[in-house]
């Protein structure tokens, strides 16, 4: 949580959240090479839709680098960034441990606006574990991180051909609110995005 709602530069707390199926925890040195390796694994999947897969994040270094800079975001109160784990079939997981968990992919905030209390977030899951759920659950529980740190907006948006995305943001509740036209640049062309948002007194 971040301690001091008015000032950018409080910075967030941000704990481990634990889910019936994902476990949620900043990421760190120790989760850098099966972070690569989810990535490596899932590059072309994760290309049709998102354009870093593409442009960044190409060794272990760069995903390294990629973790410190979510942690500096944190620090700063302006993003933040969870791995999501799922949890072993049929197993429990305590705060803190590490056994009986897989990475699958990852949701951040960004574009945090204390002043107007609202952020965006994203999401990404590899290909192995798409279609059980994976999303929409991370994304309830960062939908509560967030509103308990005071936020009271969340918006994404899912590229128009990305409707399983689109899924997600509404089995988490969110509102469709239009369409952005020419919203993303990706593969030399621009696409046309839905955006969704979800308000504090919305959450239950």
């Amino acid at each position: 949580m971040s301690d001091c709602l008015d000032d950018g530069l409080c910075g967030f707390s941000l704990q481990e959240v634990v889910g019936e199926r994902v476990l949620l925890r900043p990421l760190g040195e120790a989760d850098v090479q099966p972070l690569f390796e989810l990535i490596e694994e899932s590059r072309e999947f994760l290309s049709v839709h998102l354009p870093w897969p593409g442009e960044e994040c190409f060794t272990p270094e760069d995903v390294s680098a990629k973790i410190e800079a979510w942690d500096l975001q944190a620090q700063m109160a302006n993003g933040a960034c969870w791995g999501i784990f799922e949890k072993a079939a049929g197993g429990s997981v305590d705060s803190g441990a590490s056994a009986g968990l897989k990475i699958a992919g990852c949701i951040m905030l960004g574009w945090v606006q204390w002043k107007n209390r609202s952020a965006t977030v994203s999401y990404w899951l590899g290909k192995d574990f798409c279609g059980r759920g994976l999303a929409t659950e991370a994304l309830l529980l960062v939908a509560g991180e967030s509103f308990a740190m005071g936020l009271n907006r969340l918006e994404l948006t899912a590229a128009v051909n990305n409707p399983k995305s689109a899924a997600v943001a509404l089995r988490a509740g969110f509102t469709e609110e239009g369409v952005c036209r020419e919203y993303e640049r990706i593969h030399g062309r621009f696409e046309d995005h839905v955006r969704f948002s979800l308000l504090a007194r919305d959450f239950c």
